[in-house]
Order: structure tokens, then sequence, then C-alpha cells
């Protein structure tokens, strides 16, 4: 059974990386999402925006998660514990929806 001290020092390297990596889906909604004029109808860039809100809103929980678990590592508390993983939950799923999201509109469109 890992310490408490190493589950948060796993959440906060892996949170602060995977919202890395969730900046580098947002690029590529971005780069496509500008590769059209600006004459294209809202409807044609509309899921180009709806999934930079998902990767924006995936890269906040990330943040979040990497201050939380900071703050506990300075000054340890279980609401802490429980809060930075639970916002490392929520920060995969939003990794797994923006992966599949941007390999769909930009892959399969």
């Amino acid at each position: 059974m890992p310490s408490d001290r190493d589950v948060i020092t796993a959440v906060f390297g892996a949170s602060s990386g995977l919202a890395g990596l969730l900046l580098v889906f947002l690029g590529i909604v971005v780069s496509t999402f500008q590769s059209y004029s600006a004459a294209v109808p809202a409807a044609a860039t509309a899921p180009y925006r709806r999934a930079g809100r998902v990767i924006v809103a995936g890269f906040l929980v990330g943040l979040a998660a990497t201050t939380v678990s900071l703050i506990w590592l300075l000054s340890p508390s279980g609401g802490l514990y429980d809060t930075a993983v639970i916002l490392f939950c929520i920060q995969l799923g939003a990794l797994a929806v923006a992966a599949v999201g941007v390999a769909r509109i930009v892959l399969w469109r």
C-alpha cells in the first residue's frame, strides 16, 4: 500500500504532465480551426470550439490538481488529499474525451 505522500507526489507529477499533453491537443484544435476562412459558417467550426472548451477545462482541472497536491505536500490534510485525487481522476477523464474528440474531428471529419 503506497503512502499518502507517494500518491500525492505521483498526482503532482502526473497532473502537471497531463496538463502539458492537453496543451498539445489544444494546439492541434487551434491550428485546424485557424485553417478555415472567416467566411465559413459557424456551424462548421463549432466542433473545434467545443473541443477547445473541453481541453481548456481539462487543463485548468490539471492545474488545480497540481496546486492542491503542492499545498498538500506543504501542509498535509485529508480533505486536500481526497480533492487532489478526485481532480486527477477528472483530468484523466477530460484527457480521454479530448483525445477521442480531437481524433474524431481532425482525422475523421
